[in-house]
């Protein structure tokens, strides 16, 4: 037989029992479509924890410490230390993007701005990184170029500098009791303000009294400084009781000149949010400024920043860190621990979802037995032409797995459907969409655009949440599965048809 034939006599067989054949399609259908729901779920849960993930900085990111390291691996062995020649060897190990060695600030620092220095930002955060390694390491510039080298002009040092990306909004109006502007994204889109209701309301963003780059800054820092006396009364006045806190020749002053604002990164320094990031050269010069002494030792360093080439790359780079004798941390640990939670919830789900499937199994096997035993006479009258065994398997085969896959087909557009309802419900009741277009500030989707919605549903986005998600190769895997499920629980009964002797099924008066 041609398998056109076997398909034509498929259709035929499976049409002539409708009714049966269609309760047994849609008990492949609820399968199917509660396994894939199932699934979805755990999968709108893993794209929840990489987006939270995300939000906590570069995930390649493994930060080195030497606090507490020794050679022998206890007190007894020799203190190890980070210096350039480690740095060095760091870059080295395989599948290292890039490393800086990262040296902070460990005196109070003032930077004053505008006109007679009428806007301070006190307690700034100083970090000092290879600038060559910028990009390396993963650092992205919001605006500007990376600074060049440190200048000098008479007395008085010039800095080139980066700002972390919020640092404007750092800056105090001195003549309008130390006020500051806000900015709700510094702090993750999460910060709120009380109103008159009580409720909390997101404020607008205002606009910074200082712009770095186009403004002036001086440093302002020192051996024994303690902060500037005009800002006492704000945030700076806790660093002192109402003087600089050493004399004037202990108190130098630095031109700041910004060349560029670094994109905030809390996982590669807080400077980068709301600080200044130099290079190492300019942050030794001012220290060597402020204690001399200190400047002639040899210069090493307490944290390195090194990035992995890869997501899948960062335990190796950690264990060979750790193998040079450093603590390391990263977010690796957390990952690993987030997705072992997420497959456990989904083999958990899949598994339910699984239960419903093999009920539906039960049902085609039930079925195919059911139209061998009807159909005796026919297998054996198809003997009796010559019909070949195989083709009496395959014939049973195709339409058992036939069952199996418009289940399975139908099935997903089902879900899909379902997961679309899921997502759309979640966004406009339960705040699952953040942001939008044509709205401002809603918690919900109330007021936004259906289109809006619909989309965001089915494409996802950073701000949104998706309760469902289903990617294609689960759609793909749904459909081979239930095919293959029709074929599995069909073989026995259409091995049982090739077995039945042809004389035997044509004396058969059923």
């Amino acid at each position: 037989m041609r398998f056109g034939d076997i398909l034509r006599l498929c259709r035929q067989n499976l049409w002539r029992r409708k009714s049966r054949t269609i309760l047994t399609v849609l008990g492949v259908i609820v399968g199917c479509c509660s396994i894939v729901l199932m699934i979805s779920l755990g999968q709108g849960i893993n794209e929840q924890n990489e987006k939270m993930l995300k939000q906590m900085g570069d995930l390649s990111i493994i930060t080195v410490y030497n606090y507490g390291s020794y050679t022998s691996g206890n007190a007894g062995g020799e203190p190890i230390t980070i210096d350039d020649k480690v740095v060095e060897s760091m870059r080295a190990i395989p599948n290292v993007a890039g490393a800086t060695p990262v040296m902070n600030y460990g005196y109070t620092a003032t930077v004053k701005a505008g006109p007679g220095n009428r806007y301070i930002s006190e307690w700034v955060q100083i970090m000092g990184v290879d600038m060559n390694q910028l990009d390396a390491v993963g650092y992205k510039l919001a605006d500007g170029v990376v600074p060049g080298k440190t200048t000098g002009t008479g007395n008085t040092n010039e800095i080139q500098t980066l700002v972390g990306e919020y640092f404007s909004y750092s800056f105090m109006d001195t003549l309008k009791g130390n006020a500051m502007r806000t900015n709700p994204d510094q702090y993750g889109g999460y910060y709120c303000e009380m109103d008159a209701s009580g409720q909390c309301v997101t404020p607008e963003t205002e606009d910074p009294f200082v712009n770095p780059m186009t403004t002036r800054m001086t440093l302002i820092t020192g051996l024994n400084y303690n902060g500037d006396p005009s800002s006492m009364g704000g945030y700076g006045g806790m660093g002192g009781s109402g003087s600089t806190g050493g004399s004037d020749s202990e108190t130098l002053t630095f031109d700041l000149s910004a060349t560029g604002v670094i994109t905030a990164d809390d996982s590669k320094g807080w400077a980068t949010n709301s600080g200044l990031v130099m290079d190492l050269s300019a942050l030794k010069a001012i220290m060597a400024k402020i204690d001399p002494a200190s400047a002639k030792k040899a210069v090493t360093y307490d944290t390195v920043y090194v990035k992995a080439a890869s997501l899948s790359a960062v335990p190796d780079v950690e264990s060979a860190l750790k193998a040079m004798g450093y603590e390391t941390s990263s977010y690796e640990d957390m990952r690993k621990s987030l997705e072992e939670q997420s497959r456990a919830i989904q083999l958990i789900l899949g598994g339910i979802g699984a239960v419903s499937l093999l009920v539906a199994a039960i049902g085609i096997a039930n079925t195919m037995v059911m139209s061998v035993t009807e159909r005796t006479r026919e297998i054996g009258i198809m003997k009796a032409l010559g019909c070949y065994v195989r083709d009496i398997r395959v014939m049973f085969l195709t339409e058992a797995g036939a069952i199996g896959f418009f289940g399975g087909l139908i099935g997903c557009l089902l879900s899909g459907l379902i997961s679309f309802g899921i997502n759309v419900a979640g966004m406009m009741f339960a705040g699952g969409l953040s942001t939008y277009p044509d709205t401002a500030g809603s918690a919900s989707g109330e007021g936004s655009s259906f289109g809006t919605i619909a989309w965001q549903a089915l494409v996802g986005g950073e701000d949104v949440t998706r309760y469902s998600v289903i990617p294609w190769w689960l759609f793909v895997f749904a459909v081979l599965f239930s095919t293959l499920i029709g074929l599995l629980f069909g073989f026995g009964p259409a091995n049982r048809a090739v077995k039945i002797p042809a004389l035997d099924a044509i004396k058969n008066s059923e």
